[in-house]
């Protein structure tokens, strides 16, 4: 394949994800990848689109992300360096961050309050390797944290893998994955001792040159290690959460005014699938005269083909509210005019679960078998909230009716949402902080005594 073509192949996949043509994505990027197996952008888009497909099991997933890695890395191994660092288990660690979402992206709502307690631990030194020249006041908070920083976007694969290694960093923490931006030919070439994949991607790398995942046992219960070429270190919380300092009160339930209950979902267009939205409609036409609401909805397209959608699992067009693209206060804003969010699968929340809860919505959810199918049951389970937790379609239907019918059960939870986030281990920054250098301090630890990557956990502090 040219140059051009597999260039025109990466960005038609990438339209037809956004607009939510999940099976079209994937069969675009196999074709292409059939005269092109060396497009890394092909592939990580392809791995991507088949973690949001319910026609993919997590055994096919995990053998795809497997695929990768030998494609890539097979002919690097021989090549990893004999690394140099000082075996002392307890010396000062050279702790290496790397992204291409060092602004004002979710990443950093996840990691700055973690960073801003761990620039302060004198047994750890900093260093950022940013892919981006996007620069905003999410860079600026995070160069706060991290002293030594690194612009690597125009470096290759190869100089950057050479950088890290001459900086002597002991651990290096990828926080892209498979994403946009991401440097995974830059980890194949093992250029620290120790690798981790945390936050950015929902799943396993495929590469043995990363040696741990940073987890928890709520993400990744213990029968899910197999779907992880990584060992998984688990923390007390692996994604702890910044609300947005000018995010709106709450409000208070809008059921109570309106007479009807309104479900919501603020979930990607990609992530809603034929198969979520007949899960949706069957719970609505048990609560009747319950209405939803669809916000970021990118296209024309999309709203069409979601309508018909509900319209063929027997909603009337009446009962579906759509809302576009909003800026951060107004989408939180929006918020105020639901009851409870309900969420997508195989790839559920994250982000937008946690605004939801700090807006005081619930989010019903039906745990996944995969990492990317696990993120709201992992904060509810977290925020003790495991009524919204179901395990299969008929006990998220009985829990969605239950709930929809205690409006005053709904109407307390919501006032006082905030503060159960506040007090859950979500929030818990310096106690999150300590469970993570502690997990750093473990993998350095067994690297100096000569053993390999195992799975461990971080109890509580």
């Amino acid at each position: 394949m040219s140059i051009s073509a597999a260039s025109q192949a990466i960005s038609q996949s990438a339209r037809l994800f956004q607009q939510g043509l999940v099976t079209e994505t994937i069969a675009t990027c196999q074709t292409a990848l059939k005269d092109d197996p060396l497009s890394c952008a092909l592939h990580n888009n392809l791995l991507f689109a088949m973690a949001h497909s319910p026609q993919v099991s997590p055994e096919e997933l995990f053998a795809a992300h497997r695929h990768f890695g030998e494609v890539f890395e097979s002919t690097l191994r021989p090549q990893w360096p004999a690394h140099s660092n000082g075996r002392d288990p307890e010396r000062v660690l050279r702790v290496g961050f790397l992204s291409a979402d060092f602004n004002a992206h979710a990443v950093t709502s996840f990691i700055l309050p973690l960073l801003f307690n761990l620039k302060k631990s004198p047994r750890l030194s900093l260093y950022a390797y940013y892919n981006n020249s996007l620069q905003d006041h999410g860079t600026a908070y995070l160069k706060d944290c991290l002293p030594h920083w690194n612009q690597v976007e125009t470096l290759s694969d190869e100089a950057l893998a050479q950088k890290i290694q001459d900086d002597g960093i002991d651990i290096l923490i990828d926080l892209s994955g498979h994403t946009a931006g991401n440097r995974l030919l830059a980890l194949a070439r093992k250029p620290a001792p120790i690798q981790a994949s945390w936050i950015g991607y929902p799943g396993t790398t495929g590469l043995r040159a990363v040696d741990y995942y940073i987890t928890d046992a709520h993400f990744t219960p213990p029968a899910m290690d197999s779907q992880f070429t990584e060992a998984l270190a688990r923390v007390p919380a692996a994604l702890p959460f910044l609300p947005a300092s000018d995010a709106p009160q709450v409000n208070p339930l809008p059921a109570l005014e309106n007479g009807y209950f309104t479900f919501g979902s603020f979930n990607r267009t990609g992530k809603i699938n034929q198969q979520v939205v007949a899960l949706w409609s069957r719970l609505m036409l048990a609560v009747p005269g319950s209405r939803i609401l669809l916000a970021g909805i990118q296209s024309e397209a999309s709203l069409q083909r979601l309508r018909d959608w509900f319209v063929a699992a027997g909603i009337t067009p009446e009962r579906l509210l759509f809302q576009g693209h909003l800026d951060v206060v107004q989408y939180l804003a929006l918020h105020g005019k639901v009851d409870m969010c309900l969420d997508t699968f195989p790839y559920a929340g994250g982000t937008t679960t946690l605004h939801a809860l700090w807006m005081g919505v619930p989010q019903l959810t039906l745990a996944g078998q995969t990492v990317a199918g696990r993120g709201s049951a992992a904060f509810l389970h977290q925020m003790k909230l495991d009524a919204f937790v179901a395990s299969d379609a008929d006990e998220f239907i009985q829990k969605g009716v239950y709930i929809a019918n205690n409006l005053q059960f709904l109407a307390a939870l919501r006032g006082s949402m905030r503060e159960l986030m506040k007090q859950s281990p979500l929030n818990q920054y310096p106690l999150l902080a300590a469970g993570l250098e502690g997990a750093l301090r473990t993998m350095w630890q067994r690297w100096c005594t000569g053993l390999p990557a195992a799975a461990f956990e971080i109890e509580y502090c």
